[in-house]
């Protein structure tokens, strides 16, 4: 009877740390999409160069066509935008094929389709395939880097 019991314990913990495990994977999941979603409507959408510390960590590198940006290319980047005219709205939409977790860093691959609208112009749609990897901090998931292949209309 005590090792039926001993066994049943040891049972328990074992399908309780799989399922912790489990949801703490499907946890971050959902924060990586997150991530990279929010990242894209606040920083290049919105254009809140301010933000950029929520989303990427101090040394990030963006590879984009053969230039390779930091934090501060960003910022310039965005700070140029406010002042375009005409406007153009941006809608972000994102299809995540891949995405894997080892301990604090994550890989997340995806398609990303902007939509471009500007008064009295046609759409323009850019697509991209992407990749972050992502690091966990203190303050929850940081892209360091975002690389990604050329947009094509």
């Amino acid at each position: 009877m005590k090792q039926k019991n001993v066994l049943l314990t040891f049972l328990l913990l074992f399908v309780y740390c799989f399922s912790f495990a489990q949801n703490q994977k499907e946890d971050d999941i959902l924060s990586l999409k997150k991530l990279v979603e929010e990242s894209f409507q606040d920083l290049f959408t919105d254009l809140k160069s301010e933000r950029i510390a929520n989303y990427y960590t101090y040394d990030f590198l963006l590879i984009e066509n053969g230039e390779i940006w930091n934090n501060d290319s960003v910022r310039n980047y965005l700070e140029k935008a406010r002042l375009r005219t005409p406007k153009s709205k941006r809608e972000n939409k994102f299809d995540f094929f891949n995405i894997e977790i080892q301990e604090n860093i994550a890989w997340v691959s995806y398609f990303n389709t902007a939509i471009f609208t500007t008064e009295n112009f046609p759409p323009r749609i850019i697509n991209w395939m992407e990749t972050v990897i992502a690091v966990k901090t203190e303050d929850g998931w940081r892209i360091k880097l975002l690389h990604n292949s050329s947009g094509k209309e």
